[in-house]
């Protein structure tokens, strides 16, 4: 016996209707989104510089130095636990022109660390980053984790938090050094600490086997605060992010002698030479970073998920370029998660007239419990 049924409102007790066509009985309904949308472009931005990113924010001062491949005596260096895969003074690289040697880690295992020891505490508030250059020889897969961290080897504590590394490079450029640029408040406390004397680096992860790199002109920066632009979600809302918007200008004529095409370069950003840091994009969900990646010349925004050039144009003395960058999946950054995408600044790009990077987005409008 079949049961009479109704689909109807429980408040209004509404009923719904139902239509016979070409004999089948079919229920009357709407299409609508469940929720509504604001679309919105989003740009990085910082409390002190709005949404310019041709800030200059070149390192300066005086230098901590802390290790250079034994070419200078600075800190020491020592093997933590294993031992036998890292060579403190290795002849087979060298950064710095001057000198010949830097530090090898040759496939080091997973949980072996190595230290740069001061054997005196410094002042962390008198500097504002870790910076140092890397060369990746091979092996660094996406699965890797390499931290480093500060330590104060007297009460053999830890101090702030761990980072890392590949947070700060690009893992995919080889054979060919890259700097990188790390803030001391990215360490946490560290930055703030009067009795650090050492920094560790610990092989956290590997997908397969580790990698072969090499660190030289390792140095604790006094001037040249990096600066972080963000996009993050207000107060009880989700952000749902679709792509990127770039657009940059700069005193740089970009006509070819038989105006074919723009004559954007590859290996730049227009006029500016392509960065030593570069700028650092990071993804963080849950205070954790997701996923990373720099930007040094033109090709590395080219790299991003279907990234295409919107439009170009100049005048003969001044040229602007636009990409826009499309994500096969939209990205959810949650509030009450804390979610947000950076964009870190350590280079001068003051030589840009324009640069900045918005988020293409919906915004979510969410009740707060």
């Amino acid at each position: 016996m079949p049961i009479k049924s109704h689909i109807s409102d429980p408040l209004t007790g509404i009923k719904a209707n139902v239509i016979n066509e070409d004999g089948i009985n079919s229920v009357i309904v709407s299409t609508r989104p469940l929720k509504i949308y604001q679309n919105k472009i989003i740009f990085f931005t910082n409390s002190d510089y709005g949404a310019n990113l041709n800030q200059n924010v070149g390192s300066g001062g005086n230098p901590e130095e802390i290790h250079d491949g034994i070419d200078n005596v600075y800190w020491t260096a020592s093997d933590i636990v294993g031992g036998g895969k890292t060579t403190f003074d290795s002849t087979d690289q060298n950064h710095t022109g001057s000198g010949t040697k830097s530090v090898k880690v040759d496939n080091s295992p997973v949980d072996d660390v190595f230290q740069f020891d001061k054997g005196s505490d410094i002042n962390c508030n008198n500097y504002v980053s870790l910076s140092f250059w890397i060369y990746i020889d091979k092996d660094w897969a996406v699965g890797d984790n390499i931290e480093i961290y500060g330590y104060d080897t007297g009460t053999n504590t830890q101090i702030g938090d761990a980072v890392g590394i590949q947070n700060y490079i690009n893992i995919n450029t080889l054979d060919s050094w890259q700097q990188a640029i790390i803030p001391l408040t990215d360490f946490g406390s560290l930055a703030t600490s009067t009795t650090l004397d050492a920094f560790r680096v610990r092989i956290v992860a590997a997908e397969g086997k580790s990698p072969k790199f090499f660190l030289d002109d390792i140095q604790l920066e006094e001037t040249g605060t990096p600066i972080t632009f963000t996009v993050s979600p207000e107060k009880g809302t989700w952000i749902r992010v679709k792509g990127f918007n770039i657009v940059m200008a700069d005193a740089y004529d970009s006509t070819l002698g038989n105006a074919s095409m723009p004559k954007i370069p590859y290996n730049a950003l227009l006029g500016v030479s392509a960065l030593s840091a570069g700028v650092v994009y990071r993804r963080i969900e849950d205070g954790e970073t997701i996923n990373s990646a720099t930007i040094r010349q033109f090709i590395d925004i080219m790299q991003f998920s279907n990234a295409r050039i919107g439009g170009a144009g100049g005048d003969g003395t001044n040229t602007w370029v636009n990409v826009l960058i499309e994500f096969s999946e939209e990205i959810l950054l949650k509030y009450e998660n804390e979610d947000k995408m950076t964009l870190t600044v350590s280079d001068d790009l003051s030589g840009l007239l324009l640069f900045r990077m918005g988020a293409t987005a919906s915004v979510e409008e969410r009740e707060i419990t």
